[in-house]
């Protein structure tokens, strides 16, 4: 057998290898959730929630702060809630998509830092009210710093906590969960611990409470 052809020979076999590595890599990634698939984990304490914890039903929201989708679904989100107090209860968890937008990381960790103050669902709004601002921002921490001031914060103890690893991996284990449920996008919505298709509207928001009793 010629030189040529040896070297042929290896690159065919390299390149095979190659192959079934990155199918194997490919095959160790969860499928993407459908509807009917079961919340990665049950609600707890440590989640971020408003309405009343004895509701009814339980809807729990991945989302990214820099979504648009997000920006404009939260409204109808709020709405549902201060409509419904005792039959609906809205959980929030963060998934930022970071591959796609650069601030969604930390602008997660401003939410949270601003809910250890106790003011998560004032910067929850703030931060989907001025999202065209901050999401283009290279350093956003100043407009995160700047609405924690005008939402009453504790300016030092805001910039401490978000920029503590601590808040980082509170915002990554949320969204570790829904890597491992293979969650493709935000918002995604589980009501009732189920996964289901994201309402298209408010009537459908109250039609599926309603629904559900």
């Amino acid at each position: 057998m010629d030189k040529k052809r040896i070297i042929i020979w290896a690159l065919f076999i390299l390149g095979l290898i190659g192959l079934l590595v990155l199918l194997a890599k490919l095959g160790t990634k969860p499928a993407p959730s459908s509807p009917g698939t079961a919340l990665p984990s049950s609600v707890t304490d440590a989640d971020w929630s408003k309405g009343s914890p004895t509701a009814k039903h339980t809807i729990v929201e991945y989302s990214d702060f820099q979504c648009p989708g997000c920006a404009s679904f939260y409204p109808l989100l709020k709405r549902l809630v201060d409509e419904n107090p005792s039959d609906v209860r809205i959980v929030y968890r963060f998934f930022p998509l970071r591959s796609i937008h650069t601030n969604a990381q930390k602008s997660a960790q401003a939410a949270h830092a601003a809910g250890l103050q106790g003011k998560f669902w004032e910067m929850h709004d703030a931060l989907f009210n001025t999202q065209d601002s901050w999401g283009k921002d290279e350093r956003p921490e100043l407009s995160f710093e700047d609405l924690a001031v005008s939402l009453g914060l504790d300016g030092r103890k805001f910039k401490d906590d978000l920029n503590n690893p601590a808040t980082a991996d509170r915002v990554n284990r949320d969204f570790n969960s829904a890597q491992a449920a293979g969650l493709g996008g935000t918002p995604t919505l589980f009501f009732d611990g189920v996964l289901i298709k994201t309402p298209g509207s408010y009537d459908e928001l109250v039609a599926l409470i309603k629904s559900g009793k």
